[in-house]
């Protein structure tokens, strides 16, 4: 590793860390960052794990900052430094700590150098301060497993300590492949070359692959759209669904195009698809996906999900609303940082609205598919256990009885996935068949 390439790592994850503060997911951040540079492109795998690295453990970082400058400000741009710097000098790595600290020093500014030397000279004299003795259980799990103290709370509550524990420190998650029948004459296998090179796939399900090396081997294929990036079990939670040939499906908060795209596959391009979300930009980017996969049976539609206006019914309706994501924090860990209760309320009233508002456009015989990626209870059980209440012309019916676990609080038709048990993000999958009365 050159020293110009691990400055332009820095310097890359410095500038996305800077952006995420700002609300910005990690990953955007740095695809926004890269695509300003080709030296940039050539750091992004490297730099979005320092990235996430980094923002999973702010809790310690903010500690050691704050501790090292009891009292002192500082912007934003110089706190994404100062919390880079601090994991890389708290994190074991194998590249030389001298090389760290000379790129580190080349990434700051003249006004920042003063801090940024004080700050390495306590990290690397070992000067902080362990006070876990003084806390309680929960803030001591929160500090080992770096997640806020609400959400240890929440989960030793609902899922008892053993498993809650194994849902704050999951393992690392698979990657999953999907072979797209669109591009590959309706079929779900591999293309003959990659049958018969050494490609790190191994299926999992029908066309569905665990990736288990780099994915570089496979850019030509990503490229002609022959494979799309899909977690199993939001694969699984549209093969719930169970669309057909021929069918109407409306699809809500449906960017960036992964479930629009794997309904069209299994309804083998036949059929209306009307792909609502919010967001113009979201929708550029499910434009730039459907296209890149073949998709030609769906319509975009910008709109409130809440209160679409719209006219008809359709035989199945897509509801993967926006969710605390408490499923997925391995890889978007800014947003453990901003859990409360506050925020999981807001969460669940949002989705009831989206819900509510889906049952008016699902014709009798037809069903509702219900998933998220969040592990908690407000915005699953307990959301469709008020749903059926209101709703008796709607009953669950039991889906991927093979896969993951029974819902709970009586929800048994229902499906949960944890990462540390399924190996896949954490997930719930509900169906609502509209049996009429």
């Amino acid at each position: 590793m050159s020293g110009s390439n691990l400055v332009e790592r820095l310097r890359l994850a410095r500038e996305a860390l800077l952006l995420v503060s700002q609300g910005k997911s990690e990953r955007s951040a740095v695809s926004r960052i890269a695509s300003a540079a080709p030296s940039f492109q050539r750091e992004k795998s490297l730099a979005l794990k320092l990235v996430i690295d980094t923002v999973s453990r702010l809790d310690s970082l903010n500690g050691a900052v704050e501790t090292i400058f009891p009292g002192e400000k500082f912007d934003k741009r110089s706190l994404a430094l100062f919390h880079l710097t601090a994991y890389i000098m708290l994190a074991d790595h194998t590249d030389a700590r001298t090389d760290l600290i000379r790129a580190l020093r080349r990434i700051s500014s003249e006004r920042e150098g003063p801090s940024l030397e004080q700050l390495l000279g306590s990290l690397v004299a070992g000067t902080l301060h362990n006070t876990s003795s003084d806390m309680s259980e929960i803030d001591q799990v929160g500090i080992q497993t770096h997640n806020p103290p609400w959400w240890v709370s929440y989960c030793f509550y609902h899922f008892g300590r053993e498993t809650g524990l194994k849902i704050l420190s999951p393992p690392a998650r698979h990657r999953y492949l999907r072979v797209n029948p669109l591009r590959n004459r309706g079929r779900t296998s591999l293309p003959l070359e990659l049958k018969k090179s050494s490609a790190p796939l191994v299926e999992t399900d029908s066309g569905t692959y665990l990736l288990t090396g780099p994915p570089s081997i496979l850019a030509n294929y990503f490229e002609t759209g022959l494979f799309q990036v899909q977690d199993l079990a939001s694969y699984l939670a549209v093969k719930a669904a169970d669309p057909a040939p021929g069918e109407s499906v409306l699809d809500l908060c449906s960017a960036p195009g992964g479930k629009t795209a794997t309904v069209a596959q299994l309804m083998k391009n036949r059929g209306r698809i009307i792909s609502v979300d919010y967001s113009k930009n979201r929708m550029e980017s499910w434009r730039t996906e459907t296209v890149r996969l073949g998709v030609n049976t769906a319509s975009p539609l910008i709109g409130d999900a809440s209160k679409l206006g719209l006219t008809g019914q359709f035989d199945l309706v897509i509801v993967d609303p926006p969710c605390t994501g408490t499923g997925i924090l391995d890889r978007n860990p800014r947003m453990k940082w901003h859990l409360s209760s506050k925020l999981l309320q807001k969460f669940s009233i949002l989705q009831s609205r989206m819900l509510e508002e889906s049952s008016k456009y699902t014709r009798p015989g037809g069903r509702i598919l219900y998933c998220t990626c969040s592990l908690t209870l407000e915005e699953n059980e307990f959301l469709i256990s008020r749903f059926l209440s209101a709703h008796p012309d709607f009953e669950t019916h039991p889906v991927l009885e093979d896969y993951g676990s029974p819902g709970l609080w009586g929800q048994t038709s229902c499906r949960r996935f944890y990462p540390h048990r399924d190996k896949t993000a954490g997930y719930f999958v509900a169906r609502l068949d509209h049996i009429g009365l």
